[in-house]
């Protein structure tokens, strides 16, 4: 299946994609689209980027039949799947040879699983979310919409994670944990209690630096 990226960034989210697709081969890359002009008309890891996301005509024209984001921000991954949806194309969930999701475990489109994470039973992971390496879902948790789990993170059982959320590197959600929409949790933290949309918690145990 060939497929567009949208996100170039050589040090960012789109490295990580083409090592997994170098690894298991289900797809080839024929094209990048990005937000950054000065991206435009360039090769990045000798794939070409052919323009802002709103020319993904031109990498539909070159027989991409798939796509997918590879940005880091969940609000970005959430804005720019629009155009490979609207152009037809399907949105492609990417999970690394070296993780685990269990049978029961659902998984959305456009969702990456990096490698040694692992996604539990009977999880629900929704679109676009990302889960970064050596990440951690427990059992029976939700992952709502075009969140992030960075890497080392983990979501105790029967948890929920709403949509956009940002869960920082090697932080921890107890059990039945609620955490809103739009949230972020810091680096380290442990998050004992529920958090409110839009707030921004860290710490040991976690407390609210936003709201």
């Amino acid at each position: 299946m060939k497929l567009v990226l949208i996100g170039a960034r050589k040090d960012g989210q789109a490295q990580l994609v083409l090592d997994l697709l170098s690894i298991n081969g289900s797809h080839e890359v024929v094209a990048f689209l990005d937000e950054t002009p000065l991206l435009w008309n360039t090769m990045v890891h000798n794939i070409p980027v052919l323009g802002p996301p709103a020319a993904i005509d031109k990498a539909v024209a070159i027989g991409a039949t798939a796509g997918l984001v590879s940005i880091g921000s969940g609000a970005a991954r959430e804005r720019l799947g629009a155009p490979i949806v609207a152009a037809g194309l399907e949105l492609v969930t990417l999970v690394h040879p070296r993780a685990y999701v269990a049978p029961s475990a659902t998984l959305g489109r456009g969702v990456f699983v990096g490698p040694m994470a692992v996604v539990g039973t009977g999880a629900v992971i929704e679109d676009s979310v990302l889960v970064g390496p050596t990440a951690f879902v427990s059992h029976h948790v939700r992952i709502g919409a075009c969140s992030s789990v960075s890497g080392h993170a983990s979501v105790g059982g029967r948890s929920r994670v709403g949509c956009r959320a940002f869960l920082g590197l090697g932080a921890i959600i107890l059990p039945g944990i609620t955490v809103g929409d739009d949230a972020v949790v810091g680096a380290g933290s442990v998050v004992t209690h529920d958090v409110s949309p839009g707030a921004t918690v860290a710490g040991v145990p976690a407390r609210v630096l936003k709201r």
